[in-house]
């Protein structure tokens, strides 16, 4: 006699959702999937579906919330093992090394165009650039447009890299690496000795 599959709790079918939903939006791009795709591919009525989350928006922007808290938060301490001696490449290569392997929600935090989730990712760069303010080698305190090239550069180049299996992420870094560089000294240059 075979038992028969186990209900899942409210905060379980929440998450499997959750989960589901991130997987298409990667796949397919959230303009592409709607509730009745999810309810499809979940076995499940789209009623389920609405019962939890009102709408696709709600579902990526929970995600979202979700995925990009535990991405900065697992980002934090690489960042602050850095030694206060490096050189401002160090931290940029270090953010652009840990955003490859968050491939997923990068992939996702990029999926859609709505005006809410430009939001959410001008927010997430944001955050991004206020850790690298962290160092204080980089002098992006001091130098807002640097931090808004670096902080867009980095997510343009996680991306590219880990959308285009054919790139080189050891090259892109390397260039990463002169470009921050090359900024810092010309700010250095810029800013006399007393900088």
């Amino acid at each position: 006699m075979t038992a028969l599959p186990r209900r899942l709790s409210a905060p379980e079918r929440r998450q499997q959702i959750l989960d589901m939903a991130a997987s298409l939006f990667v796949e397919r791009g959230f303009e592409s999937v709607t509730v009745a795709d999810l309810a499809h591919e979940l076995q499940t009525s789209r009623p389920t579906i609405y019962s939890y989350f009102p709408s696709t928006e709600a579902i990526l922007d929970e995600l979202l919330g979700q995925r990009l808290s535990g991405l900065l938060s697992r980002l934090d301490p690489l960042l602050r093992d850095l030694s206060p001696d490096s050189p401002p490449s160090n931290a940029a290569e270090v953010v652009f090394r840990f955003l490859l392997g968050e491939a997923d929600t990068l992939r996702l935090l990029h999926s859609g165009g709505a005006p809410t989730f430009q939001a959410r990712r001008h927010a997430f760069l944001s955050q991004l650039g206020e850790r690298l303010t962290l160092s204080p080698e980089l002098l992006l305190r001091r130098q807002p447009e640097l931090l808004l090239l670096i902080t867009t550069l980095l997510d343009s180049l996680a991306l590219r890299a880990v959308t285009d299996p054919s790139l080189d992420a050891d090259r892109l870094a390397r260039s990463l690496n002169t470009f921050v560089v090359g900024g810092a000294q010309a700010l250095r240059g810029g800013h006399g000795s007393g900088s």
